[in-house]
């Protein structure tokens, strides 16, 4: 059948018949996939080996790549597949894995804030490795887990307590735990620690084997392979061991940080991104152009930037205002990013090929490294 040639409505009709087999066999071949993975995967939990094998998967992509570009394919397309399915396998032996753990049975975790978003993930991971857990929240939200009024009175009854509430009360919920002084591991999650300093500090000085967790994915990510949990040293190194315990059968990158490394990193990691993805979506906002027609009109650069700028001006605004004003490092970030831009639109207001030219090769030099640049 000549590709240069219109088809005739039976041909169209048997090609995308052939097309619904090749679709059905490519769901079977996942599916065969997957059913190896899981033999693999029980292989790894009897005999206690780590999830993941990096230079196993580093093969096994490159192989898929290899083999497109001689069936005439770009090899992106064979990478984003096989990230894809390397992601989800890893995510379903990771699941297995947790719930085959019983990491805390028999042990009780208390939740403080775990009706909020990152609140409701803690709860729910804690369950699956086999803790009791209960939850304390003034918020209406249904949950499966038993609510406790007055925490206060019961926290001696846990053997883990987490402070998953947002970051301007966290603080004085530390402060009134360190007057408690439970006798348990206790931990935060929140995405700052700055403000909660004074609070775990006193936790410290109370004799509270207390650290700091950061869990740097959403709650609705499928899986930690991938995701990095930051756990942060307030000055005791036993809570520290005990925290990364309790995500040691996940696939996570788990990393150690100093209080003030970490806020040092997310000025630039959650502060910056969300500085300019705000700003990008309040420019548009305030443009003469309806957001719909720029969709329909834009480059794939656009579509990934708008994609990305709306899910952050979608999420809490207190919460993202707190990472911007509660931490010391804003202020020098934010002058980066404002002189770079100014930079830029000098170079354009003063035809200055060279000095945009210069500001990319920069940036380019800076970010993407002779092995990361792209292939294809």
């Amino acid at each position: 059948m000549s590709s240069k040639s219109s088809l005739t409505a039976g041909e169209l009709l048997e090609l995308r018949q052939r097309l619904d087999v090749i679709d059905s066999h490519i769901v079977e071949l996942i599916a065969e996939r997957q059913a190896v993975v899981t033999t693999i995967g029980e292989h790894k939990l009897r005999t206690g080996l780590p999830l993941r094998h990096y230079e196993r998967e580093r093969e096994v992509i490159e192989r898929g790549v290899a083999r497109a570009r001689t069936l005439g394919l770009e090899g992106a397309v064979a990478r984003d597949i096989l990230q894809t399915l390397i992601h989800h396998s890893l995510s379903n032996q990771e699941t297995h894995k947790l719930v085959s753990s019983d990491h805390g049975q028999g042990q009780r975790a208390l939740v403080i804030g775990g009706l909020g978003r990152m609140g409701a993930w803690m709860s729910r991971y804690l369950d699956m490795v086999g803790y009791r857990v209960d939850v304390a929240d003034s918020a209406t939200t249904d949950t499966p887990f038993q609510r406790v009024d007055d925490w206060p009175a019961v926290v001696h009854d846990y053997d883990l307590v987490v402070v998953a509430t947002p970051l301007r009360p966290s603080n004085d919920i530390l402060l009134r735990l360190a007057e408690l002084k439970p006798d348990c591991l206790v931990f935060d999650i929140g995405s700052l620690k700055s403000p909660m300093r004074e609070g775990l500090d006193a936790m410290r000085q109370n004799g509270c084997r207390i650290c700091s967790v950061h869990p740097m994915f959403g709650p609705n990510d499928v899986g930690l392979s991938g995701r990095h949990i930051l756990f942060v040293d307030v000055g005791d190194a036993s809570a520290l061991v005990e925290a990364r315990a309790l995500f040691a059968h996940t696939a996570a990158d788990c990393v150690e940080l100093s209080l003030e490394e970490h806020d040092e990193v997310m000025a630039w990691v959650l502060g910056l991104s969300h500085l300019v993805n705000i700003a990008f979506a309040g420019a548009l906002a305030r443009s003469s152009e309806a957001v719909p027609l720029l969709k329909q009109i834009s480059s794939s650069t656009f579509n990934a930037q708008l994609e990305v700028a709306t899910r952050v001006v979608t999420e809490n605004p207190h919460l993202y205002y707190e990472i911007q004003q509660g931490n010391v490092n804003t202020a020098q970030v934010s002058e980066h990013f404002s002189n770079v831009l100014d930079e830029l639109v000098k170079a354009v207001a003063d035809k200055d090929e060279d000095v945009f030219i210069q500001l990319m090769h920069a940036a380019r030099q800076r970010l993407v490294s002779t092995e990361e640049k792209p292939e294809d």
